[in-house]
């Protein structure tokens, strides 16, 4: 019986490995095949040569531990700087995506005392950004005039959080290279996106309260409340990954401790919705226009609760950090890649793809986990550290 389980258990390990990747795959591909234009076909063709080929050369490969911290290193550095000239050399105004905008608009109406919610963005577009999201964007517009830079410095942020996740620079690479290798991510850097960045700090935090709140128990759980108070409102769908990691922990505190996380949350959402939406002019224009109704309308609301219904039991199951990424990223795409079959029974590929009826981008909210799960997957030794 013993020996039947240990066998058991890699097979089980592979299996994640190869889920992650063929999810990796599919949204890449899906980029690809939407944004190649006539040369789709052979574009993909010679990504999944060059991805197949170079990853099975770099798993079998070891190299001097030099060659990868400097080419980590270099990475770092250059990719930076080509993001900062990428932003500046590129018209958001001339761009058919209008997420930067959206964000910029938020922003500008916070400043100038105006309801953020019902003013047009460049592509004529009213923002779907939860306060938090906007409030992301406001340093990088007050010292640089664009929040496009956002994506700049939360690189820096997934380049600093895979520097702690992982104890060699070949495993640390590893990720940098699947994320130069990401069309979707290259797409999201182009057109000056904030959704890869939204859930790249959603990861962050992830990590930071399983080490210091659940690891080490270095945080205040009030102080904790208050983080995931922020997190939520900067998307909604965060709400699958703070399920995951946080809902069985509250479960565990007492009745004082339950009460006490529960009002620091209430009051922080409540402060910042307020900031947010006290300046709409009346009842019906908050109705008709604002972020929560946007987003919630992305899918039937059913399967949205049956989303959140699956990260609560999967609360109780998860018993590692590689676990919780997991089972972020995985739940992450299922929750779009469902509605984008939907979408494609009912509409087919020209309006799905060619004529942009579904937003390719929601599969970005879990790329960065995919990222971190794939290859902790394959380089780990004990993954249930």
């Amino acid at each position: 019986m013993e020996n039947t389980k240990l066998s058991s258990t890699p097979t089980l390990h592979t299996i994640k490995n190869y889920q992650v990747f063929f999810i990796y795959l599919i949204v890449n591909s899906l980029f690809i095949v939407k944004y190649g234009e006539n040369y789709n076909v052979p574009l993909l063709i010679g990504y999944l040569i060059v991805l197949f080929g170079l990853s099975i050369f770099y798993v079998k490969i070891n190299l001097k531990d030099l060659f990868y911290k400097s080419f980590f290193w270099i990475g770092v550095i250059l990719f930076f700087f080509f993001s900062i000239y990428l932003n500046y050399k590129v018209d958001g105004n001339s761009l058919n995506v209008d997420r930067w905008s959206a964000m910029e608009i938020g922003v500008k109406a916070i400043f100038n005392g105006q309801y953020p919610y019902n003013i047009p963005d460049h592509m004529g577009q009213e923002s779907s950004n939860l306060p938090m999201l906007i409030v992301l964007g406001m340093p990088f517009y007050l010292l640089f005039g664009s929040v496009g830079y956002l994506q700049c410095f939360s690189f820096l942020l997934f380049s600093f959080l895979i520097f702690k996740i992982f104890d060699d620079y070949k495993q640390r690479l590893a990720v940098l290279i699947l994320l130069f290798l990401s069309p979707s991510y290259l797409w999201e850097v182009y057109v000056k996106s904030d959704l890869f960045s939204n859930f790249i700090i959603i990861a962050g935090f992830t990590y930071l309260i399983w080490n210091k709140f659940l690891k080490e128990k270095a945080m205040k759980y009030e102080f904790v409340s208050f983080l995931v108070a922020l997190i939520l409102l900067t998307r909604l769908s965060s709400v699958i990954p703070l399920t995951i990691l946080l809902f069985k922990r509250f479960c565990d505190f007492s009745i004082k401790e339950k009460i006490s996380f529960l009002l620091v949350f209430i009051v922080t959402v409540s402060i910042t919705v307020y900031l947010f939406f006290h300046n709409a002019p009346n009842y019906d224009v908050f109705m008709k226009h604002n972020p929560f109704m946007i987003q919630g309308a992305k899918q039937p609301l059913l399967l949205s609760i049956s989303y959140i219904a699956v990260a609560f039991i999967l609360s109780f199951k998860v018993k590692s950090f590689y676990e919780t990424v997991f089972w972020s990223g995985t739940l992450l795409f299922i929750c779009v890649f469902v509605p984008f079959l939907m979408f494609f029974v009912e509409y087919g590929y020209t309006d799905m793809i060619t004529n942009s009826f579904f937003d390719l981008s929601f599969f970005n909210m879990g790329m960065p986990f995919v990222m971190i799960t794939l290859v902790w997957g394959i380089f780990k030794n004990n993954i249930k550290n």
